[in-house]
């Protein structure tokens, strides 16, 4: 088995112990929150208080992320949290990063907090039926 199959079949095996789709969609929500402040003019429909506030909150929402991937056991925390910073960027930045970061922030939230590990079942003789 060659480098790349083993790194992948460990990033395959990382990432089914861990909320990893729900950080990808919330830090995902958290690109267009972070860097819509910081384009250019004609873009951005309110500055000021939205400028910094975007910057803040599209912060949050990236540590929030890397949270629910290196820390899932802060997962129901993070996603909830994940899902009230999303709402709050629709008022306060630029319509949420124009509704794709707090729709996308809503989404990777809900699913980080709803995530739960798989059961590992046991096999024991008394479960097992008998072979006849």
């Amino acid at each position: 088995m060659g480098f790349i199959a083993r790194a992948w079949a460990a990033f395959t095996q990382w990432r089914r112990t861990r909320p990893f789709w729900g950080g990808v969609f919330l830090l995902a929500g958290a690109v267009p929150i972070f860097v819509l402040p910081l384009a250019p003019i004609g873009l951005v429909i309110a500055s000021g208080i939205a400028g910094v506030s975007g910057l803040l909150i599209g912060a949050i929402m990236a540590v929030l992320a890397l949270s629910m991937w290196f820390t899932p056991q802060t997962r129901v925390l993070a996603g909830v949290l994940g899902v009230l910073v999303a709402l709050g960027a629709f008022p306060l930045t630029n319509l949420g990063g124009l509704f794709v970061g707090s729709v996308l922030g809503v989404i990777g939230g809900a699913m980080g907090a709803s995530w739960a590990p798989r059961k590992v079942e046991v096999a024991s003789a008394e479960t097992e039926p008998a072979a006849a």
